[in-house]
């Protein structure tokens, strides 16, 4: 089948070593996997040229033909690269990733393709089966002008250094390592993105602009009913996007690190350095200081592991290096540091790590944090209230004894139980719409610390009670708050009675519907017996 292209010969060429083959026929169904997966994932149905016979003028002693030549005028090309594929006397180095290298930088759509979405990407896209040795990079990071950026398909473990395998996901599934079937798919996501830029390159169209700008972040305003003053009820933010230095980590969290970056780029973050860690000592310190120039506040994800050496100083890891450049910016500017210790790192730490990880924590300085948290999405949250509190508003908040706080949902019980406090308390009511959630938060955090009490109230809207408490919470200060919080929801529906929030100054009840305002009424008194 040909190429959808036409002047070439097949859409997808797949290189590799037959060596890498032999055992357990990995290459035969990598082809077979992905094949299934672009299936489900283009409309387009994709030919790839895959070398099923080794003796088909393709045995590492025959020399190129007329036949590979054009097989390899392919629109991508895939190296599985093994620790033996960067030979310079292999077949597979020098008749193909070589030819595909410079027939590709010499066709009309180049091998650099703009992808719909603005960015560039490579027409060359690795797949890495092992970790490779530094001179294999080096030599990849030569030919290809750049830091290599590849899909990794390794099994990541203590001594281990082979290919991941579709079986092993029945076994990593519940374990935090990472899936064959996830990188499947993040290939086959690639390859479209690559397939639509050369469609649109061959139609002459520039790729079409986003529906969001790709570097500032606009909050759509939404009118929402509060008894705060009228000039607050609609503000419209428009911010930059802050710059996070994402530091590139030791080789076992690198799957990791991709998977924190889409998340960070989801809650509203430009995220740095966009390629794999280069090999070369001095060509990473000047991509770490370049790309940390354009951040404002570094994000470190450490494990067990020490991470990579460097060649002239066997004491100091790349993970541990780009720790002690943030380090620095924090005490010359107003950078921000994020330290996150991976879940279950601290089950097999290395001693050389264990070292670095004591320094961090008795060093902990102004704008620094080390988290622990459970998960990337907690940790994310938190990074968001540090990084974005700056850009809020100021509000014309007025002093009160209570602040009540409800969700749109619960509305009409929210008003029945806030009438029967008013007459005894002054009180500001907030009803939060479904829009403009981060403007209630900077809202309410200005509120807040010139109220008594501060009630989030609940009854069909717990899903979002439990999380915006506990942003407020934080952006008030957590323990230090000068105003405590009371997180009250009512016992019916019944799934309200698993939902509480336990931390200092929270005051966390689900009861019946009727005792809910006595109930503010009691924590209302013991803060004010309190002070």
């Amino acid at each position: 089948m040909p190429s959808i292209i036409p002047g070439f010969e097949y859409d997808i060429f797949v290189s590799y070593r037959h060596n890498d083959n032999k055992y357990d026929g990995w290459v035969t169904e990598f082809v077979e996997k992905l094949n299934q997966e672009l299936d489900a994932t283009l409309k387009d149905k994709l030919s790839i040229f895959f070398d099923k016979n080794p003796r088909e003028g393709l045995q590492e002693t025959h020399h190129v033909d007329q036949s590979i030549n054009t097989k390899i005028k392919s629109l991508i090309f895939i190296p599985i690269i093994s620790q033996t594929y960067c030979d310079t006397k292999a077949f597979a180095w020098n008749q193909e990733f070589l030819v595909f290298k410079n027939e590709s930088n010499n066709d009309h759509l180049g091998r650099t393709i703009k992808l719909p979405n603005g960015n560039f990407a490579s027409r060359i896209l690795p797949i890495k089966i092992h970790e490779i040795d530094v001179d294999d990079v080096k030599l990849l990071e030569h030919e290809l002008s750049g830091a290599l950026r590849s899909i990794d398909f390794i099994y990541r473990d203590a001594g281990v250094n082979r290919p991941l395998r579709p079986v092993d996901d029945d076994i990593n599934a519940t374990g935090g390592k990472i899936l064959y079937r996830n990188q499947i798919n993040k290939l086959a996501n690639a390859i479209k993105e690559i397939i639509s830029g050369i469609k649109l390159a061959e139609r002459g169209q520039p790729p079409p602009v986003a529906a969001h700008d790709l570097t500032a972040r606009q909050i759509v305003p939404a009118t929402f009913t509060t008894s705060l003053p009228s000039a607050i009820k609609v503000q419209v933010i428009d911010r930059q996007r802050p710059t996070i230095y994402l530091a590139w980590t030791s080789s076992d969290l690198k799957e990791q690190r991709e998977e924190m970056a889409i998340i960070l780029q989801k809650a509203g973050f430009n995220v740095l350095p966009a390629t794999d860690c280069p090999a070369d000592d001095e060509t990473f310190k000047k991509k770490v200081a370049e790309e940390m120039a354009r951040s404002s506040c570094s994000l470190h994800m450490l494990s067990g592991e020490f991470g990579r050496r460097f060649e002239s100083d066997e004491d100091m890891s790349f993970p541990q290096y780009q720790f002690m450049e943030a380090k620095k910016r924090i005490t010359e500017t107003d950078f921000n540091a994020f330290i996150w210790l991976y879940p279950d790192a601290e089950q097999a730490i290395k001693p050389a790590q264990q070292n670095f990880i004591k320094h961090i924590r008795n060093n902990i300085t102004r704008n620094m944090m080390f988290s622990n948290s459970p998960g990337p999405m907690q940790l994310v949250d938190d990074i968001r209230v540090v990084m974005m509190k700056q850009d809020a508003t100021v509000y014309d908040s007025k002093d009160t004894d209570i602040f009540f706080i409800f969700n749109q949902q619960d509305e009409v019980d929210a008003k029945i139980i806030t009438d029967k406090l008013s007459a005894e308390y002054p009180v500001e009511i907030m009803n939060i719409m479904p829009d403009g959630e981060d403007q209630y938060r900077d809202i309410s955090t200005q509120q807040i610390p010139k109220s008594k009490l501060a009630v989030v109230y609940f009854k069909y809207a717990a899903d979002w009670a439990l999380p915006f408490i506990k942003q407020v919470w934080k952006q008030v200060g957590g323990a230090s708050s000068p105003t405590p919080l009371f997180l009250v929801g009512e016992d019916d529906p019944k799934s309200n009675l698993a939902r509480n929030f336990k931390a200092p100054k929270v005051v966390s009840v689900v009861v019946p519907k009727d005792k809910v305002p006595a109930e503010v009424k009691k924590v209302y008194t013991t803060v004010i017996e309190l002070k």
